[in-house]
């Protein structure tokens, strides 16, 4: 359930963007200063939350919450397995890296389809991505 800036209440201050240790949150390019979070970068530790001094942060409830409900991380299937969080994504399809606890990074997706399998479980936030930029490309060309 990644966050969103209500831009009526933002003031622009900024804290939210010197809280996120992800990196999600940065300045849009709204006048007067904006600020946008990345639903794929924002890991939902909620910092942000506790350092805006008015309410401009807002729950998204269209997106998972990371490795909770929807996160296939959150099963013990996937114990000892992390994912990159949104800090590092596959450069061929764009999903997330995961990795078993400090081995190396590698696209599950990419590689199920390089070994002729079925794709893997994979992130909520990475699908929902896809549906938008779907969903976006069809009303740009309608």
């Amino acid at each position: 359930m990644a966050l969103e800036i209500d831009l009526e209440e933002c003031l622009g201050c900024g804290a939210c963007e010197s809280a996120c240790p992800q990196g999600a949150v940065s300045q849009g390019g709204d006048f007067p200063v904006a600020y946008v979070i990345d639903p794929l970068l924002c890991n939902d530790c909620q910092r942000c939350l506790v350092v805006c001094p008015v309410d401009g942060l807002v729950s998204d409830p269209d997106w998972a919450v990371c490795h909770g409900r929807g996160c296939p991380l959150s099963s013990k299937r996937y114990a000892g397995t992390e994912c990159s969080e949104g800090r590092e994504v596959c450069p061929t399809c764009g999903s997330m890296l995961w990795r078993s606890v400090g081995g190396e990074w590698a696209c599950r997706t990419c590689a199920a389809v390089a070994e002729g399998g079925a794709a893997p479980a994979s992130c909520p936030k990475v699908r929902r991505a896809r549906r938008l930029v779907v969903a976006a490309g069809s009303e740009a060309d309608g």
